[in-house]
């Protein structure tokens, strides 16, 4: 431990933002920055594709800046989604985390759209989530995380269907320079980091990223009796393998009012657990490489009146290999592109009214199919029932009215209408006010309409003899209001109540058929309710800078008359920053997840709750306001916590999550 840290301190490279990175004196240094972070958590852009402050805002948003991640020992952005009420994660049996979102949840998270700086990250055709290449994304880079819960299809189209997840990245004027960071953890886990960001002349800009991350994953043991189930030798070695290794490269290139930004991820992992992985063979691996490249440019036509223009090329690919069973071996791959453009006016009627629309087109294709099997990944043969290729083209157009007739009142009024070339059309309305009916006391509400719409997956771009898919599928639709209030009691007191009806239907699922042949169908509907309370407190005077937080989630998704499974129905977190000088503060953080039921039929006892406990120690603006350090520890109290594993694959176990473990982190600024 005395050498880690040793090296920790001496080994000098780091994460923050070159905005703090100032030649001040301390107390004004402190005052200054503290200014800067409270006015970062007070603006979001997300919610309504223009900047507006977060209490005037009729969604409901969470807003993580960068010192946030930074206290909180973040080391991707699962970590950073955990603290945020209404969400949730868990763990695949395929590798890929789950994020649950007011009591809804996939495996494939395709019904929340994550974005990187505005731009849809959803690539991945075939099943429409974002997560197999983007739930560990490293946080070093990031300036800051806008989560939009609730239906945004009214603003962004297909798959902002519970929540929206915008990543904001450094850019040139945040770096200024050249910053690096590393850092060292459990289960052999490593990142490096490296930036640079310059701006020349006020004409020109540039801003580069390099992130690497290698680790063996969270190495859990697995039950013998869960071994025997899969026919395999039960005093075998009962470890997964989720290791996962990732590099990625991210760009902003600015001349003028042009911009050409984009990131390229390549992404290797094994299987956590499953029938799809046999544990003591590392031959099971996922491939995935995945870029996107977007040129913008805002044209400033009065000054009241710009026009945001923008063509980008998404790309992504899979190439995975998996073990079925011990002389059974299967390979799939495919690759997907998305290429289109969108033109966006923003009209400023007056200094209380801001009319936005646009328009947008994208072709989607799905090609370079591969499927194959044979009894080892030597001697793979093509299967017959592969689809060469999918495609289809989308268009869509949207207006939004931002109105603030009264100077504690305001008015938001839009709608979106999208036409696909496979299923037809969809239209999805937003509307709500927030009222500030008492001075400091905000009421807000809001209903709004999404849909998910159908992956080539499900539609058939891959047909086997048991599964089939659908080309007559329809999107998914959700109907949401939600009403909340917002207080300020007193100074650094923040409070937010929140209630929130959603109901699903047009469910996208497998439906039996005859024999084992099952097809997708739009079969079902969920309706979730709940209660969202959070509220945080910044101290002041010689307490400066620290601060006491906590957020309750009281959830309930019914289908069928029943409780949805493996979701749980109370969600807590707690956490409190401790400032002890301008330089050092530490962190405690505490989330409680109540039970979760299993699926009917599923005669297993529920998968019992938890409490978790972490802490941390941060080291900020040190040897001259160049370095930064961080060591936290996550379940410190070694708890012994399960995510659920379902039924269908002869499980007696679920899934064992990582013990105690501990992550040191260093940065540089030059």
């Amino acid at each position: 431990m005395i050498k880690f840290l040793y090296i920790l301190l001496i080994g000098g490279l780091v994460h923050n933002s070159g905005a703090f990175a100032k030649s001040l004196e301390p107390a004004d240094d402190l005052e200054r920055e503290l200014a800067y972070l409270a006015a970062e958590r007070q603006v979001v852009v997300t919610a309504s594709k223009m900047e507006e402050h977060v209490d005037k805002t009729i969604a409901t948003t969470t807003i993580i800046t960068q010192d946030d991640i930074a206290h909180i020992g973040a080391r991707n952005l699962i970590d950073v989604l955990r603290l945020v009420p209404g969400i949730g994660i868990t763990q695949t049996q395929i590798g890929v985390r789950e994020i649950e979102v007011r009591g809804v949840k996939t495996m494939l998270s395709e019904k929340v759209q994550i974005m990187l700086n505005g731009h849809p990250l959803d690539h991945n055709l075939q099943n429409a989530g974002s997560t197999w290449v983007y739930d560990d994304l490293p946080v070093d880079t990031i300036k800051r995380v806008e989560v939009v819960r609730g239906p945004g299809s009214a603003l962004y189209g297909a798959n902002a269907f519970l929540a929206v997840i915008n990543i904001i990245t450094q850019n040139a004027k945040d770096l200024n320079g050249v910053q690096t960071s590393a850092g060292w953890g459990s289960f052999d886990t490593q990142q490096y980091r490296a930036s640079w960001g310059k701006q020349f002349n006020n004409s020109a800009e540039a801003a580069l990223h390099f992130n690497f991350t290698d680790t063996n994953g969270i190495n859990s043991p697995i039950p013998a009796d869960s071994l025997s189930a899969q026919g395999l030798n039960s005093n075998a070695p009962g470890r997964s393998q989720l290791t996962e290794g990732r590099y990625d490269l991210e760009w902003q290139l600015g001349y003028q009012d042009f911009k050409l930004d984009g990131r390229y991820i390549n992404k290797k992992t094994g299987a956590f657990f499953g029938t799809a992985t046999v544990l003591s063979d590392s031959r099971t691996q996922q491939d995935y490489n995945d870029y996107f490249l977007r040129l913008s440019r805002t044209w400033k036509l009065q000054d009241n009146f710009t026009v945001d223009t923008q063509l980008f090329h998404d790309f992504f690919s899979m190439d995975n290999i998996w073990q079925l069973a011990p002389t059974q071996f299967a390979r799939f791959g495919l690759q997907d592109t998305r290429t289109g453009g969108e033109i966006q006016a923003n009209y400023h009627l007056s200094d209380t009214q801001t009319v936005l629309s646009g328009f947008s087109y994208a072709k989607e294709q799905q090609g370079n199919l591969i499927d194959q099997a044979g009894p080892d990944p030597a001697h793979l043969m093509p299967m017959p029932f592969t689809t060469e290729e999918i495609m289809r083209s989308r268009w869509g157009v949207f207006i939004e009215d931002v109105w603030d007739p009264l100077k504690n009142l305001r008015m938001t009024l839009g709608a979106r209408y999208d036409r696909y070339s496979d299923f037809g059309g969809t239209f999805n309305p937003r509307m709500g006010f927030n009222w500030e009916f008492i001075k400091n006391y905000s009421l807000k509400f809001s209903y709004g309409t999404a849909y998910r719409a159908p992956a080539f997956g499900e539609l058939g771009a891959v047909n086997n003899p048991v599964l089939l898919g659908n080309p007559m599928l329809k999107p998914e639709e959700v109907k949401t209001f939600e009403t909340g209030i917002i207080a300020h009691a007193v100074k650094g007191l923040t409070t937010q109540a929140t209630y929130y009806h959603s109901a699903i239907n047009q469910i996208i699922s497998l439906v039996p058929g005859q024999a084992t042949i099952s097809q997708y169908d739009n079969r079902g509907s969920v309706v979730a309710e709940g209660v969202e309370l959070e509220t945080r407190y910044d101290f002041d005077g010689n307490l400066q800078g620290s601060y006491i937080s906590a957020n309750y989630v009281l959830q309930h998704s019914v289908q069928l008359g029943q409780q949805l499974a493996d979701v749980p129905r109370h969600r807590t977190n707690l956490t409190a920053l401790w400032a002890f000088d301008n330089t050092w503060s530490s962190f405690a953080h505490v989330l409680i997840k109540g039970s979760t039921l299993r699926n009917p039929g599923d005669t297993r006892n529920n998968v019992p709750g938890y409490a978790l406990f972490d802490v941390g120690l941060l080291g900020k603006n040190m040897f001259g306001q160049k370095v930064d350090i961080s060591f936290n520890i996550y379940n410190l109290f070694d708890r012994r916590y399960y995510d659920p594993a379902p039924a269908s694959l002869n499980f007696v176990g679920d899934y064992q999550m990582a013990g105690r473990t501990f992550f040191g982190h260093v940065s540089l600024k030059f």
